[in-house]
């Protein structure tokens, strides 16, 4: 049956179908997610921006109250018990599925042992050979098994331990002078230094806390471009954040927005918005990009939990700090003023809190 909206929920066949039913609503409301949130909020339902986003992305059944606040911040109340009918008739599918799914027969995995030996079985039967008894006059051999596993072990590691003693001292140590290991002339080999789990995650501003870095405007000369500022968490998502760590080390800085896509924090080179952070340009993560990848390092003197990023594209030591004011390049680092834009500036010691981020998972 169709409801307000020409939609029709009863007809989703899957999961899927009925999440992209959802958001076919929301794009028909017109509503952005923020109004969305203050809408439900004005009917006594909580519908965090964020919540929404995550729900909308995803193709898997949203909560049924979830549904209810969302349809209820975009059209009457009566829409309500049709789009929950169809959410719970297709929740009772999925379990009735689960119930009915075979549980594992246990092919390709080894039959439990009984303590004989394999070689006494008849091969592709799992039985011993007609004509011997199964019962007290079975010669048992289960204590061979695990005297077999040690001889073996003991072979493993005498030579380990030759193989030790008999290389040169400078390859045992990693010596330089005598061509050292792999891992001594190969900067590739060496392990990666420690930097903050990857994942879903939040960027605070020591200077700042209660700020995230996220998605905002800047001003220069009157032109307007989308770069990372600093603004309150709670409205700080979408777009949500994730890092995603490389092979050598540097990191990714991806922002995921509902609307706008995948983007790759890009740091710009020239003209009136220099060195200032773009997503640019939205779905364009360029592989191998150096203005697109950052080491992310301990801050010195700093908690657990606070860091450093530095560009990976410059030659000399640039940081990512806050700015207030996008028009004045020498403006001041650090502040506390929602909206204030992050840059990539000189590195610096006095005031390093204007270049420290707190990075925690989401």
């Amino acid at each position: 049956m169709a409801i307000s909206g020409g939609l029709e929920p009863g007809e989703a066949r899957t999961p899927a179908e009925y999440v992209g039913l959802l958001r076919r609503l929301k794009e028909n409301s017109g509503l952005t997610y923020r109004q969305l949130e203050e809408r439900a909020a004005e009917r006594g339902d909580v519908l965090a921006r964020s919540t929404l986003a995550d729900v909308l992305r995803r193709d898997a059944l949203p909560r049924a109250e979830v549904v209810a606040a969302l349809v209820r911040a975009c059209g009457p109340e009566e829409d309500v018990a049709e789009w929950l009918t169809a959410r719970q008739r297709l929740a009772e599918r999925e379990r009735l599925a689960g119930e009915e799914r075979p549980e594992a027969s246990g092919a390709g995995h080894a039959p439990e042992s009984d303590g004989v030996l394999d070689a006494d079985r008849v091969p592709g039967t799992g039985r011993a050979p007609e004509g011997e008894a199964s019962g007290g006059g079975r010669t048992r051999a289960a204590p061979l098994v695990p005297l077999v596993a040690l001889a073996s072990l003991g072979t493993v590691v005498l030579l380990v331990i030759a193989a030790v003693v008999l290389l040169p001292d400078d390859e045992r140590t990693g010596d330089s002078k005598g061509g050292g290991s792999e891992a001594s002339m190969n900067p590739a080999a060496t392990p990666v230094a420690a930097g903050p789990t990857p994942g879903w995650s939040r960027l605070r501003p020591v200077g700042a806390p209660t700020l995230c870095l996220t998605e905002g405007e800047a001003r220069v000369d009157g032109d307007t471009k989308a770069v990372a500022v600093q603004r309150p968490c709670t409205e700080a998502v979408p777009p949500r954040t994730y890092l995603q760590r490389e092979s050598n080390g540097l990191y990714v800085i991806k922002w995921d927005h509902p609307d706008n896509g995948p983007g790759c924090l890009t740091v710009l080179d020239g003209g009136p918005f220099h060195g200032m952070l773009e997503p640019w340009p939205w779905k364009a993560c360029r592989g191998g990009s150096t203005a697109q990848r950052f080491h992310i390092e301990r801050a010195p003197g700093g908690g657990t939990d606070h860091w450093r990023l530095r560009p990976a594209q410059d030659a000399e030591p640039l940081c990512v700090g806050i700015r207030e004011s996008a028009e004045d390049p020498d403006g001041s680092q650090g502040s506390d003023k929602a909206g204030a834009v992050a840059v990539a500036q000189r590195c610096t010691v006095q005031d390093a809190n204007g270049q420290v981020f707190i990075i925690e998972p989401e």
